[in-house]
């Protein structure tokens, strides 16, 4: 396919490397240019072995002033890393498309986007170029470039050889996979190569359980140099904060090395289908990764509940996943944590027990924290607690500058919680 840019006011053709020629014809037509491509963030088709090329013109002709235009309007080319992204259709491409306009204002980057169609039995590949822009208050506008290859049928494996091309050099090469990731397939494989880091949504998971023990597996494999996040990671910080908070009072404190039980409620499917235990197990792991436990017995799985067994220093402790099925919105999230622990200096014979309890309100807005001593209470506070967009996780993912050891942790301990799923 060639690469044309469609000229509104006259149905002229813009060809390669004219698109930012200073000839009366050009000037003509450069508002309806910059207008569909920078303003507008339209996508315009463009042959492959043109891709550099068109997007070289396409900056040429944005930084050009308009007539009786300020030079403050001038577009800046930025660029911080390299987003390289899978999805499968047009609808999650029209989503990730939004995000990466979103995320501009914070991290511009060249976003490389494969669309995989390998269902489809005919074998085509078409590539797109188009940008997002930002305009900071007294600043000139900030843009960032987005390549969309579709690729179908047979071709969808060697679309990395695609995208080396691609790359910028000499900047950082993100793998976001906002599905469910092939994690032994080809093109998996030879993306992750040139990553320096990977990042997933376990609650996109369709066989979590495979899936998220393979993918804390990663970290001692060949592909140890890649810095591995996932966005239910995100999701989870209020959920550590809240339950670290507890045993921040010197009186709770006793407590912390006595957990006996722990209950995580989250939101199941209501048919046949795997509940998702990404999330509640991760945050098992990082809780075992701060306190030292260990797996002792497999997970017993019956429906939407599971049954887990940990070492607590030779005391067995007892894990309960409840699910239910409230918010299909919020498939995989967690809604209620409990931490059931007895006093260490008490009489054996009349243990004091203390149960530490956060819940999320049904709006997934706000949370409450509970404490109660012999089933007395003792405290309880409001705290906001936003439900994050998938934007908002992708901002607290990227800030986090190398790698998240914390959670590397949790994800191994979490990945042997989660191979020892039993039905």
């Amino acid at each position: 396919m060639s690469e044309k840019v469609a000229d509104k006011s006259n149905n002229n053709v813009v060809k390669d490397g004219q698109l930012g020629a200073a000839n009366a014809t050009a000037e003509a037509s450069a508002p309806d240019e910059f207008e569909l491509l920078i303003e507008r963030g339209e996508a315009r088709p463009i042959g492959i072995e043109n891709i550099e090329k068109g997007l070289t013109a396409l900056w040429q002709a944005a930084g050009k002033s308009r007539p009786g235009e300020s030079d403050q309007l001038a577009v800046t080319r930025a660029c911080v890393f390299n987003l390289v992204i899978s999805v499968d259709g047009d609808q999650a491409l029209a989503e990730v498309t939004e995000t990466i306009a979103q995320l501009t204002w914070s991290y511009p980057c060249r976003a490389i986007v494969l669309v995989l169609k390998p269902e489809e039995t005919q074998e085509e590949v078409n590539a797109f170029i188009s940008a997002h822009c930002q305009l900071p208050s007294g600043g000139k506008k900030v843009c960032c470039e987005q390549i969309t290859v579709v690729a179908s049928g047979s071709d969808v494996d060697g679309m990395w050889s695609v995208v080396l091309p691609l790359l910028v050099p000499d900047l950082p090469v993100i793998l976001w996979w906002p599905g469910d990731p092939v994690l032994h397939g080809t093109l998996f494989e030879h993306l992750l190569a040139t990553a320096d880091r990977l990042i997933v949504d376990s609650r996109a998971f369709i066989n979590p359980v495979f899936t998220f023990s393979r993918l804390a597996e990663l970290s001692s494999s060949r592909y140890s140099e890649v810095a591995v996040s996932d966005l239910c990671w995100s999701r989870l910080n209020s959920w550590r904060n809240l339950i670290a908070q507890f045993f921040d009072q010197p009186q709770y404190l006793p407590y912390l090395n006595q957990v006996d039980r722990v209950e995580v409620h989250y939101e199941a499917p209501d048919d046949n289908r795997h509940p998702n235990f990404s999330e509640a197990l991760l945050l098992i792991g990082w809780l075992a990764r701060q306190l030292g436990w260990q797996p002792a017995f497999s997970l017993q799985r019956k429906g939407n509940n599971a049954t887990l067994i940990l070492n607590r220093q030779g005391v067995p402790l007892t894990v309960v996943l409840h699910g239910h099925n409230d918010r299909v919105d919020e498939l995989g999230g967690i809604t209620q944590v409990n931490l059931i622990a007895s006093h260490p200096e008490a009489n054996p014979d009349e243990p004091k027990l203390a149960s530490f309890t956060v819940a999320v309100s049904d709006d997934y807005e706000h949370a409450m924290t509970f404490v109660e001593e012999d089933e007395s209470p003792l405290a309880s506070r409001n705290f906001l607690f936003p439900r994050l967009d998938r934007t908002e996780l992708l901002r607290e993912d990227l800030a986090m500058v190398g790698r998240d050891r914390v959670f590397e942790a949790s994800l191994e301990l979490a990945g042997q919680l989660n191979a020892r799923v039993k039905s």
